[in-house]
């Protein structure tokens, strides 16, 4: 009752201030023009057309601020919505921009988000200048199921994310299209991610064993976010190419080059959407040169595959080993939306998979109890040896492993915020009022940013060891919305299973050969934000053989 009332009560002022200021601008401006050209005709001068050109401006406040407030107060209390709490003693943005700026530049915007909804609300709204629109930030579960699915359509992404990833991933990636397109989209690329393709773990297995090859064996630290970085390169490549970068073999010179301009243009997409519209104020050759040689790099498979095809009279799947460049030609595709869809692809399943192993080994490195735990179930396969694979059933059978990786990816959730743009007027279902209780009336034009990182570390949701890495939680714990590594709703990851199939494989032959894992780092933990997050510093460990 109380906030139905708060929310009458501000509607009402908000219709008084806009009544008021569009009587007295009638009244001053009426008695101005009468009495310039009527009562005392004379040339105007300069104190009155300065008094003209204030009255303008009380015009233009008048009908844009005022009248769009008195609209949103009157659509606010039409939903029965209240408010929502702001980033404190910042109408235009100035401080948000500069405190986020220090805290990017000092590598703690992630935990300064978890600081800032503690402080101010679990939903609020805040300004980032020089835009003159609102923003919402939010960690809360129903809300995020209003905005990826419940009133899915009701939000895209937004133009300003888009534009960053449009040169490198093209106009046809699902991760630059909405509506009719992404759906068109989506639907090409479903088909791709069949079981089989999911389940079988030879091809996966060939680079797995030049990577444990390649690991100290004389307790040498080594860095094992570079490593899987590379193995990650040599197997998606081999997935979607049926050719892999061999960067862990005998890499030629293009496998190399194109290993080195995925680092350079996901590093400037991530400033380009951190900057927004400042940074296509100058050219970037660098980019420029990168994503040409990406593009050429791509379409060279392409055009190898087809011609190929060609020769052998067509769709021959019997004997040949699985590739996602094959699954896709048979769409009928054009050549450039199949190179977008590789390219989008390669970026989600290389970036992502690195980040969540290496930090799941950053904590198996403190956690040798965990390790002893995910080597009993190794052990418990009786497999007769590395040269024997495990079942697909068997691996995702083991409930340690899998807690495991879960857990990794709640503490590591490879993308730690994710953004949407309002495309009509909406209601989220909680976060307004003096409680946060209240529905959120949104205008069109809205921009969103919900934060997977700050909502799985919720002590209201899982517990006040949140913030610890414990496997544990997962027998018994139970979520939907409060846990969105891979987003949800239709635009959930469509490679999510063979995202878990491949860290669940990686991390049980790395375990089937080392028993121990070590830390060798003493530097704290540092998360970097790009395009996925990764740690500063890497991770530096060393490992004992089984």
């Amino acid at each position: 009752m109380d906030l139905a009332i708060n929310g009458k009560k501000m509607a009402r002022k908000a219709k008084q201030r806009y009544v008021v200021a569009t009587t007295l601008l009638a009244l001053l401006s009426t008695a101005l023009v009468a009495d310039t050209f009527y009562l005392r005709p004379r040339t105007p001068s300069i104190g009155l057309k300065a008094l003209g050109f204030l009255l303008v401006l009380l015009g233009i406040y008048t009908q844009t601020t005022l009248r769009s407030s008195h609209w949103y107060y009157a659509e606010m209390e039409k939903h029965s919505c209240a408010p929502l709490p702001s980033y404190p003693n910042d109408a235009l943005g100035i401080r948000y921009l500069r405190d986020a700026a220090r805290r990017i530049r000092s590598h703690t915007l992630l935990s300064g988000y978890g600081e800032w909804f503690a402080a101010i609300g679990h939903t609020f709204r805040h300004r980032v200048f020089p835009s003159p629109y609102d923003m919402i930030t939010t960690d809360e579960p129903e809300n995020v199921r209003a905005v990826l699915s419940a009133r899915f359509d009701d939000w895209d992404i937004p133009g300003i994310r888009v534009r960053p990833f449009v040169p490198v991933l093209g106009r046809n990636s699902v991760f630059t299209t909405n509506g009719d397109a992404w759906r068109h989209a989506r639907a090409t690329l479903r088909p791709a991610f069949v079981r089989d393709q999911v389940a079988d773990l030879r091809c996966l297995d060939r680079h797995v064993a030049k990577f444990i090859a390649r690991i100290p064996r004389d307790g040498q630290r080594f860095d094992l976010q570079a490593m899987f970085a590379i193995l990650t390169t040599d197997t998606i490549s081999d997935f979607m190419f049926g050719h892999t970068t061999d960067l862990l073999g005998s890499a030629p010179e293009d496998g190399l080059r194109f290993g080195r301009c995925f680092d350079v243009t996901l590093q400037k997409i991530a400033n380009r959407v951190r900057l927004g519209w400042i940074s296509y104020l100058l050219g970037d050759k660098e980019l420029d040169e990168c994503t040409s040689f990406i593009n050429a790099y791509v379409e060279k498979y392409i055009a190898e595959v087809k011609l190929e095809q060609a020769e052998k009279g067509g769709d021959e799947k019997d004997g040949k080993k699985y590739t996602f460049l094959n699954e896709l030609l048979r769409t009928g595709e054009p050549d450039e939306a199949i190179r977008d869809h590789l390219i989008s692809i390669f970026i989600a399943g290389r970036d992502t998979t690195t980040s969540v192993m290496s930090y799941l080994f950053m904590e198996l490195s403190r956690r040798p109890d965990v390790v002893a735990a995910i080597r009993r179930e190794v052990e418990d396969l009786n497999l007769s040896g590395p040269e024997e694979l495990p079942a697909w059933e068997s691996l995702r059978n083991m409930k340690y492993l899998n807690w495991a990786v879960k857990e990794a990816l709640r503490l590591n959730p490879p993308v730690a915020t994710n953004s949407r743009e309002a495309v009509r007027d909406t209601v989220l279902p909680t976060g307004g009022g003096p409680d946060g209780k209240s529905p959120v009336f949104v205008t069109k034009g809205t921009m969103l940013r919900y934060l997977p990182w700050s909502l799985h570390r919720r002590e209201d949701i899982y517990g006040p060891d949140a913030d610890e890495f414990r496997p544990e939680r997962w027998d018994s714990l139970r979520t939907t919305y409060e846990y969105v590594p891979f987003n949800a709703g239709p635009r959930i990851c469509v490679g999510q299973q063979f995202a878990l199939t491949q860290m669940a494989f990686v991390t049980f032959r790395i375990l089937q050969a080392f028993k121990a894992i070590e830390r060798r780092d003493d530097r704290p933990v540092v998360h970097k934000i790009g395009v996925n997050v990764s740690m500063l510093h890497g991770c530096w460990v060393s490992m004992t053989p089984a």
